[in-house]
């Protein structure tokens, strides 16, 4: 007696192998994706730091300061001082927040002597601080060491990399990530 068999569907065995592997593969891709999308914001924020770095030096030339950040150092907002002299002259638009959506923040002259790395006694009135406080809005807890300008600098590993500030001081980087950091690959 011969025995036929029609098959006509999976076998339980298949089935879990499938989801295992369609699981395995949602989880490498939103892992890589998460990655990607907090690297561009990272780089976007720099970019925008850049650009006000540089027209900050540019006002600084012209005036022997740096653009007044206004009665309150700190989260820039529009129509404060510091705003109104960049975008009067050296920018179209000034970016107010970081790609995250928290302000950023601006500090000149005197106030960056406040800083910890920094004294009063070394600043001037053409220096300035431009920072990120990266993904989660907080001050991480960044020691500027001027004898060692590149001792803040930070190689992206992890997720959790991005929540540590970006720091630009007279348009040099002293606290972000390292050039060729693997924005792409997170743990």
């Amino acid at each position: 007696m011969k025995i036929f068999r029609n098959r006509k569907g999976f076998t339980l065995i298949e089935i879990i192998v499938v989801v295992i592997i369609i699981g395995i593969l949602v989880t490498y891709f939103t892992l890589n994706t998460v990655g990607s999308t907090q690297g561009a914001k990272q780089t976007g924020t720099m970019r925008d730091i850049l650009t006000l770095a540089q027209a900050c030096q540019a006002y600084a030339a012209e005036n022997n300061e740096a653009p007044a950040a206004g009665v309150q150092d700190g989260p820039l907002v529009a129509g404060n001082p510091f705003v109104k002299a960049v975008t009067k002259k050296h920018l179209v638009s000034c970016p107010l927040e970081d790609k995250w959506g928290y302000p950023l923040r601006v500090y000149t002259g005197s106030a960056v002597g406040k800083f910890p790395g920094f004294s009063a006694e070394t600043v001037s009135s053409t220096d300035f601080l431009i920072i990120s406080l990266g993904r989660e809005g907080q001050p991480d807890n960044f020691v500027f060491n001027p004898e060692d300008p590149d001792a803040g600098m930070y190689k992206v590993e992890t997720n959790a990399d991005y929540n540590k500030n970006i720091v630009n001081y007279n348009g040099t980087w002293i606290h972000a990530p390292r050039a060729g950091s693997a924005s792409g690959e997170k743990k």
